[in-house]
């Protein structure tokens, strides 16, 4: 039996021309989310270069009224029509009630697609009519023994070998990031070329360009001393390497986009476990700092 709100079956169908009205794609795992949208989209609607039959939304600033109109409009020249609605747990009570209680009546030749940050709210009215008018679909990120694994069926989704040692150095180098990691698996594969393996030496030679790049949390970890003068050693010490300063950017950006994580979840009080978790911090001297 299929787990509760596995996309699989719902992804099986649309191959053989299986849709529905409404779904609702929810889950932590942006990346498969996404991912998987995107296939629906091209299942259901094939090439829509002018986006005649597409409409979009932000849950944000979105209301039921406009989603629904363009929801229940006849595709232009026959076809199929698709509405999707981003962060769609923003809409407001009111909003979600309209929207809720509208979605019995879509037309079979639309699809409206709600993107759901994070798990779904089984109590949510909106969710509960998902379910009767068509389907859920829960994305969750595999957990972190599973990584490697996931790395390799990655680079064989690109028509590349990848071992469970070359796996491990990407995600060593690369950190538990599904976009990063999926990014960094193209890389390899386009760098490879013809060769059919992607080893640990194609690693190195990708993720830090031939050279020693940051190893994984070492910006993180100057940053947290608040050594002005070894942070700007690093930096002087990747630049001799030949490393661009526009490649050393976004090393900076994770540093402090993961640093203003912990102090949010610190100040929620949240325990030290679980913080160490959401950050990806296993190693004690790590957890020290």
């Amino acid at each position: 039996m299929p787990a509760a709100d596995d996309p699989q079956p719902l992804v099986a169908g649309w191959s053989k021309g299986t849709f529905h009205r409404v779904y609702l794609l929810a889950g932590p795992d942006a990346l498969t989310k996404e991912e998987t949208f995107q296939r629906l989209k091209a299942k259901f609607i094939g090439d829509d270069p002018a986006g005649m039959n597409t409409d979009g939304f932000d849950g944000a600033d979105a209301s039921a009224g406009a989603v629904l109109a363009a929801a229940g409009t006849l595709p232009f020249f026959g076809g199929r029509r698709l509405i999707v609605v981003r962060r769609a747990q923003e809409l407001s009570t009111a909003e979600t009630n309209r929207l809720a209680d509208g979605l019995a009546g879509l037309p079979e030749s639309n699809c409206l697609v709600l993107l759901w940050d994070d798990k779904a709210d089984n109590r949510s009215v909106l969710v509960q009519a998902v379910r009767s008018a068509g389907a859920v679909a829960v994305f969750w990120p595999p957990f972190e023994n599973q990584l490697p694994g996931w790395i390799v069926e990655r680079a064989a989704a690109q028509g590349k070998k990848m071992g469970l040692p070359a796996a491990r150095a990407l995600l060593e180098t690369v950190g538990p990031s599904l976009p990063d990691l999926a990014q960094e698996v193209g890389k390899l594969a386009l760098f490879a070329k013809d060769r059919a393996d992607l080893t640990a030496e194609d690693v190195a030679a990708v993720s830090t360009g031939g050279r020693a790049g940051f190893h994984f949390m070492e910006w993180e970890r100057v940053l947290w001393s608040r050594d002005r003068a070894r942070a700007l050693g690093v930096l002087e010490e990747k630049r001799g390497q030949g490393e661009a300063a526009e490649a050393l950017l976004p090393q900076y950006i994770k540093a402090v986009q993961r640093l203003a994580l912990a102090k949010a979840l610190f100040a929620e009080k949240r325990p030290r476990m679980e913080i160490f978790e959401k950050l990806w911090i296993r190693l004690r001297d790590v957890q020290a700092d």
